[in-house]
């Protein structure tokens, strides 16, 4: 047992992750795992599958910046992993939202649903958002997967516009230990056997987004509006467009 917050955490029985780090505070968990990847580039070694859970990250990062994430109010980690040869990276974002959209279904009975890419909301308040990152060095490539999630609390402490928190949306207080080993449990479980050519599918069933559907995403400084297509299966946005079909690699959802 590795103490954690309200409680403690059980790495016994994981398939996939080898290695638990639990932190009272760090900078990024994602920047810590980019330190784990170099130092294993450097010494040539392997790097097992490794979380890296911290209370409080006073530097924490999203697709757009900082992410505040306070001690005590969420959960806020980052799995590093080996990439298997052939595996397709750019599913592994929306594979993880929803792995992380049913555990939070499961465990606190909200209705969460898939913004794309990968930003879990329910109604049109943010709950938890993912970073992606990945560093390749001769034939490995390791993926860093940041996982930060609102927990306790009320929104409106957390001085976010549009965001939300667990207990809000449940109504009732969540212990952040036993969630995070319910959520890593099922990460685990659904890391150990992918179906990544099903995941686009399956993504589209938790999406918050319609077929039909206006939006408007911003990528590289310019904006591209059309109506909502689905997914491709290596998970890239179909936008219908006056032009014709449009499929978007990476974006922001600005408006929807």
């Amino acid at each position: 047992m590795i103490a954690f917050a309200d409680g403690a955490l059980r790495a016994r029985g994981w398939v996939t992750f080898e290695n638990l780090t639990c932190l009272a505070a760090t900078e990024s968990s994602n920047d810590l795992a980019r330190e784990f990847i170099d130092l294993y580039f450097e010494e040539d070694q392997l790097l097992p599958c490794t979380v890296i859970l911290a209370r409080e990250q006073r530097g924490a990062r999203g697709r757009k910046g900082r992410w505040v994430a306070p001690a005590g109010r969420g959960l806020y980690f980052t799995f590093v992993r080996r990439a298997v040869p052939e595996e397709p990276l750019s599913v592994l974002p929306i594979a993880v939202a929803r792995w992380l959209r049913d555990a939070l279904e499961a465990e606190a009975g909200i209705p969460v649903l898939l913004k794309w890419p990968n930003d879990l909301y329910v109604g049109r308040r943010k709950l938890a958002g993912i970073l992606t990152e990945s560093c390749t060095q001769g034939k490995d490539t390791y993926v860093a997967v940041g996982i930060g999630l609102n927990v306790c609390g009320a929104a409106a402490d957390l001085g976010l516009p549009g965001a939300t928190t667990v207990e809000e949306e449940a109504r009732r207080p969540v212990a952040l230990a036993p969630l995070a080993q319910a959520i890593l449990d099922h990460l685990d479980r659904e890391l150990a056997r992918p179906q990544w050519e099903k995941e686009a599918a399956l993504w589209e069933k938790r999406s918050a987004h319609r077929p039909g559907d206006a939006m408007t995403v911003r990528r590289e400084g310019t904006e591209v509006s059309g109506a909502y297509a689905g997914l491709t299966d290596d998970g890239f946005l179909r936008l219908r467009t006056p032009g014709g079909e449009e499929v978007l690699t990476s974006g922001e959802v600005t408006r929807w």
